[in-house]
């Protein structure tokens, strides 16, 4: 299943920080009709250049589905940001 949700954080040292619930799913929804016209063009793409385009749809899938569950956290001497995908 594909990520439906992302929450980024941000906190400087001393102060009180904020996070920004974002819906991905609306994302996905807009670019929905912008994917399907684009889907043919990179199978032939794909099959141009001796590509399996099946294989490399499949790929693609499961790399945005393994996002899932995506923790990622940058800290420096002032500043620490979270990036969290559910």
């Amino acid at each position: 299943m594909i990520p439906l949700m992302v929450v980024v954080g941000f906190r400087r040292y001393g102060r009180r920080g904020f996070r920004l619930w974002n819906p991905l799913f609306l994302i996905w929804l807009l670019l929905l009709p912008l994917v399907l016209l684009l889907v043919p063009l990179v199978i032939i793409g794909l099959a141009v250049v001796q590509v399996n385009p099946f294989r490399a749809l499949a790929t693609g899938w499961r790399i945005l589905a393994g996002l899932k569950g995506t923790n990622i956290e940058v800290e420096d001497g002032n500043a620490l940001i979270l990036i969290r995908i559910f």
